[in-house]
């Protein structure tokens, strides 16, 4: 299957369901894992667009900080499976207007018998008190930020905490997280703009009428 960038798709057996407000190609398919306590049912993920770059990361989000869960809010299951919603101090803007306390959606949650279900591969249900490093999408219907699966809620116990490797920004001599966050937005990638469609052939109406030969004289 070949999936168009910047569209999120969850496949809950048969059906397929389009995720409004997350950026990046992602094909979730459901898997169960179980030990002795409950039953977590995860999503595995393939992407199109690899949010393990910084610069994808940060071009598909449109909030990009670093923030404290303060508690937990409730869940909501918008029609794919149940998504979580925590109060998020914003402490850290790296991209986009968010300020003072946020509620911050995460898919995935709870059932009934208290098992984790719905929660991609590799992700885990954030935690309060806590501090992360959120890369969001907007949605105005339920006035969250919904993180990006995975990458998106990344934990880190501060923004001075050593980043080896990464641009030394603010030329401090001492690479930090905030010099890597900084750095991802200065060099995002756009993934905003799909791939132009190709102009369609034009067909003609009807097979041309083939002209007749000439008739060569005797």
């Amino acid at each position: 299957m070949i999936l168009k960038r910047k569209t999120v798709l969850i496949a809950a057996g048969a059906a397929l369901a389009v995720v409004a407000g997350i950026g990046g190609s992602v094909l979730y398919q459901e898997v169960n894992q179980r030990n002795e306590a409950a039953t977590t049912s995860h999503a595995a993920l393939i992407y199109e667009a690899d949010f393990s770059d910084d610069a994808n990361l940060a071009g598909a989000a449109e909030d990009l900080f670093y923030g404290k869960v303060t508690a937990l809010k409730g869940q909501k299951d918008l029609g794919t499976g149940p998504e979580t919603q925590y109060a998020v101090e914003v402490q850290r803007v790296f991209k986009g207007d968010v300020t003072g306390v946020v509620v911050v959606n995460q898919q995935g949650g709870k059932d009934e018998n208290g098992d984790i279900v719905n929660l991609p591969e590799e992700d885990a249900l954030l935690e309060v008190g806590k501090r992360y490093l959120f890369a969001t999408k907007y949605n105005p219907d339920h006035r969250f930020n919904t993180v990006i699966p995975v990458y998106g809620d990344m934990p880190i116990p501060h923004t001075e905490a050593a980043a080896p490797g990464v641009p030394d920004m603010d030329g401090d001599g001492q690479p930090t997280m905030s010099d890597r966050w900084t750095a991802a937005v200065q060099n995002q990638n756009d993934l905003s703009t799909a791939s132009p469609d190709e102009e369609p052939t034009e067909e003609p109406d009807e097979d041309p009428i083939p002209e007749s030969s000439p008739t060569s004289s005797s």
